[in-house]
């Protein structure tokens, strides 16, 4: 066993003691409640099956799924699902799918990787019996991560790219693993799966058939390699835009207005990553002993009382505050 509190059992949805004439009403209920109010349709009536464990993790959910064939839609969200929007990752474990978003369509097969945003229509057809592995991400997160994510939807991460393989022999293990490990490893681990999958797709080869254009794919490149060089260097205290700059060969200039394109300057970035760390420490059962000053300094903070400050800004809590809950 792994850590101390143990992660809750998984969310089991399964057609297998549905009556025949009724399962495919029950799957498409459960999948729409489940997963983001998505529509779902099968030319299989009564001789439907399926079955879904979630593996629940906030604010990343790992969902294992097997269904006959099948085709799900996400249509435009409603205006009280605005704030709900989020982004699949999905690894194609047996069968193949058909996923078509932002003018892209491309087949899945097996052991491949593609990305869908429910913020916006798409289409999924799985043309007979399929399992998958989908990480369910809160949208926000994953355009803090990478910037931009509109040449990433319906495109393909293929087995000839070793990260792909990677990353899809990683979320296996995950999940058949995840119930053994604390919440918060599950959590961390989960958080790592997603870092995988990125960088998975930001080395895929462009389709030049689909792609975006080149100056938006090379400038959210640029975005997840400075955002991936901060994460690495946060516990630098003299970590500063002119080293991300430097690590990138691109000018301060230009580095701004990179991360200016998602709203955001290079050192608030700095900044919040910095107290996203402090707060997940603070959080973690095995470091209630551990000094906030020393946790703060181990983050780039050199003065405990601007930390307080920032901590209670961006929480709403003093760091004492927080870690008592």
């Amino acid at each position: 066993m792994t850590g101390t509190t143990m992660n809750r059992a998984p969310v089991l949805i399964s057609t297998e003691r549905v009556a025949p004439n009724a399962r495919l009403a029950f799957w498409q209920t459960n999948v729409a409640n489940l997963l983001a109010h998505l529509e779902c349709s099968s030319a299989v009536d009564e001789g439907f099956s399926g079955s879904i464990t979630a593996h629940l993790s906030s604010p990343i959910n790992l969902i294992e799924i097997v269904a006959a064939s099948h085709t799900i839609a996400r249509i435009k969200p409603k205006i009280s699902q605005i704030g709900e929007e989020q982004v699949f990752v999905c690894i194609q474990v047996t069968g193949e799918a058909i996923v078509e978003q932002d003018n892209r369509r491309n087949v899945l097969r097996q052991g491949d990787i593609t990305f869908l945003d429910t913020s916006k229509t798409f289409r999924a057809e799985f043309p007979e019996a399929t399992s998958q592995l989908v990480l369910q991400i809160p949208r926000t997160l994953v355009r803090k991560q990478v910037g931009a994510i509109e040449h990433l939807t319906a495109t393909i991460v293929t087995t000839d790219n070793p990260l792909c393989n990677m990353t899809r022999d990683f979320v296996n293990s995950l999940a058949q693993n995840f119930e053994s490990f604390s919440a918060d490893i599950a959590q961390r681990l989960t958080a790592q799966a997603i870092d995988m999958a990125m960088m998975a797709f930001m080395s895929r080869p462009e389709d030049k058939s689909t792609a975006a254009p080149t100056n938006t794919v090379t400038r959210a490149m640029l975005a997840y390699r400075g955002r991936a060089f901060i994460e690495t260097n946060l516990r630098n205290h003299s970590l500063a835009p002119a080293d991300v700059a430097e690590h990138l060969g691109i000018s301060k200039r230009y580095l701004s207005s990179v991360f200016a394109s998602d709203g955001q300057s290079v050192e608030r970035y700095i900044w919040e990553r910095r107290l996203a760390r402090c707060a997940r420490d603070l959080e973690d059962p095995g470091q209630v002993n551990r000094a906030i000053g020393d946790i703060a300094s181990s983050w780039g903070f050199n003065n405990l009382t601007h930390f307080s400050q920032s901590f209670k800004m961006a929480f709403g809590k003093t760091p004492r505050e927080f870690r008592k809950g």
